[in-house]
């Protein structure tokens, strides 16, 4: 059978417009942008005009884009380098419980060293909750960090209201960005953030390379060092074949393909809604509606996930965050939104993109059907089944 990828918020296939804006970075034009001859100048200015695709992309100055190896980096750089910048009687974390790992744990870390770190609660639907933000706010809070948009749920949150909030305590605003770039029109200036995350591979660029806005100035300490490139902040070899890839899919994306893709994804979006909830009983989106265009997680109670997934190998979907696929724990996502850890064990992400066809979501509509059915009836069977071992 045809395989079905409805994992794009995983990650999204290199365009080739942006394949063949890389390749003579690949090959003839390999030089180092830290070179003094003319080569290095000359991938210097290419490196250059990527800053000045992705800051136009998220309505930032040159200056305040940093290149990164991608979101892990950037969101580690933002929290532990306002970290160790920090200014007197300010210790304090606030990070949203619904955070990806790299920045649940890059706080977790700084925990360990002594800061204080608080998590926000988040409501039923997938949202933080800005009352108790509120609540938590004071001249001790050095940061708050909060994504755009969440990868699992795709559920977005109010950054404007967060960030209004913060400003009347001074605190800095970091958005780990990762899923909403690509998807929406995402504008620092709109959102008042101080430093903001993304990742290239998300939106049809390389994988290995993102980088962090740094609202000017705000002060970070550097946490790589050994030759003060990217103004001192990110010392290493500039990857410029990736970065070139970042600023041409950075180009790419106006607001305008933005809002157009996004319309065409949500009518897809519904149309799989509709469809699983139709033909599957009890199924349920999780989460508000105010999500990401592309994305939509559903609830298949009584059907493991995983026995799901495993029943339908042909329709490429996930539990969660691929980044914590191979982990046996439930999605610490849906435990704070809510649920029971028998009932995220019951949770599937699926993501479309610019490729999905109203064929294939028809097509996956009724392979999930089957195959939750069948879990069903398995599990119905044998109370004791091992999921591993369901036959597909």
């Amino acid at each position: 059978m045809t395989s079905i990828y409805l994992d794009y918020n995983a990650t999204t296939p290199l365009d080739d417009r942006v394949l063949i804006e890389m390749l003579p970075w690949l090959t003839s034009q390999f030089w180092n942008a830290a070179s003094s001859h003319a080569a290095g100048e000359v991938a210097r200015g290419a490196v250059e005009a990527a800053r000045r695709q992705v800051a136009t992309l998220i309505g930032a100055r040159p200056r305040e884009v940093v290149f990164t190896s991608g979101s892990t980096e950037a969101n580690n750089l933002a929290l532990k380098g306002v970290s160790g910048a920090r200014p007197a009687g300010r210790d304090t974390l606030l990070v949203s419980s619904i955070e990806h790992k790299a920045v649940l744990d890059a706080a977790g870390w700084l925990e360990e060293q002594g800061l204080n770190v608080q998590l926000i609660p988040v409501r039923k639907d997938g949202e933080i909750d800005v009352e108790e933000l509120g609540q938590l706010m004071g001249e001790h809070v050095l940061l708050a960090s909060v994504m755009l948009a969440n990868n699992e749920t795709g559920v977005l949150q109010p950054l404007q209201r967060v960030s209004s909030l913060a400003s009347r305590h001074g605190v800095l605003v970091h958005t780990d960005a990762t899923q909403a770039v690509g998807k929406l029109p995402v504008d620092v200036e709109s959102l008042g953030v101080d430093l903001l995350s993304l990742s290239a591979h998300k939106f049809y660029g390389p994988k290995g390379v993102g980088a962090l806005y740094i609202r000017r100035g705000v002060q970070l300490e550097a946490q790589q060092h050994g030759g003060g490139h990217e103004s001192g902040v990110r010392s290493g070899t500039l990857n410029v074949p990736g970065i070139v890839g970042l600023g041409a899919a950075a180009e790419m994306l106006t607001d305008e393909v933005v809002r157009e893709s996004a319309l065409s994804e949500s009518t897809l979006v519904e149309k799989l809604t509709a469809g699983l909830v139709s033909a599957i009983p009890g199924a349920s989106p999780v989460g508000s509606a105010r999500r990401l265009p592309n994305t939509v997680c559903l609830h298949f109670p009584g059907a493991d996930a995983e026995a799901v997934m495993a029943n339908m190998p042909d329709v490429w979907v996930s539990t969660g965050s691929a980044c914590t696929a191979r982990v046996p724990e439930p999605s610490h996502v849906l435990i704070a939104m809510g649920l029971s850890r028998q009932q995220a064990y019951e949770c599937i992400r699926y993501s479309v993109g610019r490729s999905t066809t109203s064929e294939e979501i028809r097509t996956a509509v009724e392979r999930s059907a089957v195959a939750v059915e069948r879990v069903r009836m398995l599990t119905e069977s044998d109370t004791n089944l091992d999921i591993e071992r369901i036959p597909t």
